[in-house]
């Protein structure tokens, strides 16, 4: 998602002033690029707002918005739970620590950040459990290395410094703790140091009388502990042990956090409408931060109508994710406009507090916006042909924008060249978006192969080959693992578009907008490819693969014929299907090898549109007149298949008038092929057939 300036400096993103400009507002309670107080939506039950969507749809570029807007103006923590990386300590005896602690820690030292003209936020509660879990092993130095950082991190962010603190790097705060334990008969044991932890806690960093209250919080959540300190050294030994218990200390900590802020965010607060705090997570679909979104939302389903909770939570998630949360509201973006329309449907109930936006696709108005940039005149077909083949994609949009803007600024952009642009900086859009898109690199590269494939089958016999390896031993698996793991699998336009009934049941890559550029990275590495990896040799291999499972795949066997250049053999042998074949299925075959992605330019000439047009039926003299019109008639179709393709209405007409002719010339398929002569021009006018 890209942004631009407007005028008096503020930054904004396409189509996704709903939520920027209205919803986040309304329940922040401050306006998103002014001064003003808006009136506050939610005031005592807020919903955490979950934004879906699939890569590329601008969910990390509407934190960064929210970030740029609101950082300094009210606290505000970020956390990414894909960056959250527990394996820095696999391997090693390490207990001290979590991927769910670690966010809570992330988040309470930016939401401890100093906000000019407010109170800063204190964490009496959340603080000490922190420091308490942090206690080591002793004698483990990985935990203590862990725990020195950690207590470090806390008492720079949380000003908790007392004069020469103000540089602790952490050593000096444990070597105190280590002198506390010298008189400890124990070597090796956790609760020692984790009672000296509490202790020195309690002694650097409380008043009296608050130290008082936290410990009789803790206290009263920890039944059968002598006293509050007590009961914090037993939260740590439960962290350190995991599984369930290590859960229940995290649900505790949560809770924590927010009574921390919902004390802060008191009576006078409200009364005052002050601004409320603010907290973006990012990929919650991980497994540490589904944990910390289902803990905020446990937490509110079981307060108390009398504890209003003053954060306001914003999360991204890949994909969906329905299933996981069955009472949440839905709203679509334009309606977030007026009011957010969330309310909790189902008390009790921990999924009745999300509100879920899916971030839809940009629409064309949305395009026509972006490229209002350009200094020259643009081609009329670029925002019709961009829209087509972005599917309103908002990161693919924009990159294209970008190009199209910088590249028609010296020369016209045709719709043809809109893959084969190049970024400002002179790298392909293509490579730059494929690898925003599909991070590894070595996957990145077998994923183009394995696009020209059908399925999964076909797929197989590709990568075997082409003797596809690296660090998974089954190439395919591991591509088609990361297709479903990164929500690439879906493509809910699939039934009713030309050809689907020969692409299986699951087709390998099938989302388009990616497809597309898989197939054209494909196309692009054909010149630098070895042998047996040609744009050729591939469609080699795969028309090889349908040939020999037998003539149910005669269709793809013609698709890739005509994707290798070779549309003699594919003419010939449609118009032998077409005497004594059911013209239903002859139809439908066409279409489908019509879609065949066409060969790299350095190799291939394209003709199609002066074969369709009549203009090369000299050079087919030998050949009847159905094999001619059928030859005019795929290479129309094989054409008006391109996303880029212009409607051109002889082309369109063409078509009409072969399928008419071809109607007078079958044995039993006259009634279907007539139908076709008269709808099939029209629908190749409204868009491209693929």
């Amino acid at each position: 998602m890209r942004e631009h300036t407007e005028e008096g400096g503020a930054m904004r993103l396409y189509a996704r002033d709903p939520i920027l400009r209205a919803l986040v507002p309304r329940l922040v309670g401050l306006a998103y690029d002014k001064r003003n107080l808006v009136p506050q939506e939610h005031r005592d039950d807020l919903p955490v707002v979950l934004l879906t969507g699939r890569h590329g749809m601008g969910k990390t570029a509407v934190l960064d918005a929210l970030e740029t807007a609101y950082r300094g103006r009210v606290p505000l923590g970020r956390a990414n739970s894909a960056e959250v990386d527990p394996a820095r300590w696999a391997g090693f005896a390490v207990s001290n620590t979590s991927p769910v602690l670690e966010l809570l820690e992330q988040l309470v030292c930016e939401l401890a950040a100093v906000v000019p003209g407010t109170s800063r936020l204190r964490f009496p509660r959340l603080l000490p459990g922190l420091f308490a879990i942090s206690s080591w092993h002793r004698g483990n130095e990985h935990e203590q290395r862990l725990a020195r950082d950690r207590i470090a991190r806390l008492i720079a962010a949380c000003g908790l410094e007392k004069g020469d603190e103000s540089t602790d790097t952490g050593t000096d705060w444990m070597s105190d703790v280590s002198e506390r334990l010298a008189d400890t008969d124990q070597q090796h044991g956790l609760e020692p140091v984790a009672a000296a932890v509490v202790q020195q806690y309690f002694s650097r960093h409380t008043r009296a009388r608050a130290g008082r209250a936290v410990r009789e919080w803790y206290h009263q959540r920890s039944a059968g502990t002598a006293d509050g300190e007590a009961a914090l050294v037993r939260l740590s030994l439960r962290f350190h042990q995991g599984g369930a218990f290590r859960h229940a200390v995290e649900r505790l900590l949560t809770s924590a956090l927010i009574e921390d802020v919902s004390d802060a965010y008191g009576r006078w607060q409200r009364m005052n409408r002050t601004p409320k705090p603010l907290i973006l997570l990012d990929n919650v679909h991980t497994a540490a931060g589904r944990r910390v979104l289902d803990l905020i939302l446990e937490h509110r389903a079981g307060r108390g109508s009398d504890d209003p909770d003053p954060l306001v939570v914003v999360a991204t998630r890949l994909g969906g994710g329905a299933d996981l949360y069955p009472d949440a509201s839905h709203s679509e973006l334009p309606e977030l406009s007026v009011a957010s329309g969330w309310e909790r449907t189902a008390p009790g109930s921990p999924s009745a507090g999300l509100l879920t936006v899916a971030l839809a696709p940009l629409s064309l108005d949305d395009l026509l916006m972006m490229l209002d940039r350009a200094e020259e005149p643009l081609h009329r077909r670029l925002p019709s042909t961009l829209h087509t083949l972005t599917r309103g994609h908002p990161l693919g949009s924009g990159l294209l924008c970008d190009a199209i803007v910088h590249t028609n600024a010296q020369r016209p952009v045709l719709p043809e060249d809109l893959l084969d642009l190049c970024t400002a900086e002179g790298r392909s859009v293509t490579e730059r978006l494929l690898a925003q898109l599909i991070p590894p690199p070595q996957l990145r590269d077998h994923l183009a192969l394995l696009s020209l494939a059908r399925d999964r089958d076909a797929a197989e016999a590709l990568a075997a080959a082409c003797a596809l390896s690296g660090a998974d031993p089954l190439p395919v698996a591991a591509a088609a693992r990361y297709l479903e793991e990164e929500q690439w699998t879906d493509r809910p336009d699939e039934v009713g578009t030309p050809g689907h009934e020969y692409r299986g049941t699951s087709p390998f890559a099938p989302a388009p907008f990616l497809h597309a550029l898989l197939v054209h990275a494909a196309r692009n590495g054909s010149a630098v490819a070895g042998p047996g990896r040609r744009w050729s040799d591939l469609h080699r291999i795969l028309r090889e693969h349908h040939t020999a499972l037998g003539t149910g795949d005669a269709a793809d066997i013609l698709r890739h014929t005509l994707a290798a250049g070779d549309a003699r053999p594919v003419v010939i042998q449609l118009t032998a299907h077409f005497a004594d074949g059911d013209a239903d299925c002859w139809l439908r075959t066409l279409r489908h090898v019509a879609t065949a992605p066409h060969p790299p330019r350095a190799e291939w000439t394209d003709h199609r549109l002066q074969i369709a047009r009549g203009d090369h039926d000299h050079r087919y003299a030998e050949a009847d007149d159905v094999r001619r019109s059928v030859n005019r008639l795929l290479h129309g179709l094989w054409y008006l298949c391109e996303t880029y393709a212009e409607p051109f209405a002889d082309i369109c007409d063409g078509i009409g008038s072969e399928l008419a002719f071809l109607s007078m010339r079958h044995t039993s398929g006259r009634a279907a092929l007539n139908q076709a002569s008269r709808t099939w021009p029209t629908s190749l006018r409204r868009e491209p057939p693929c």
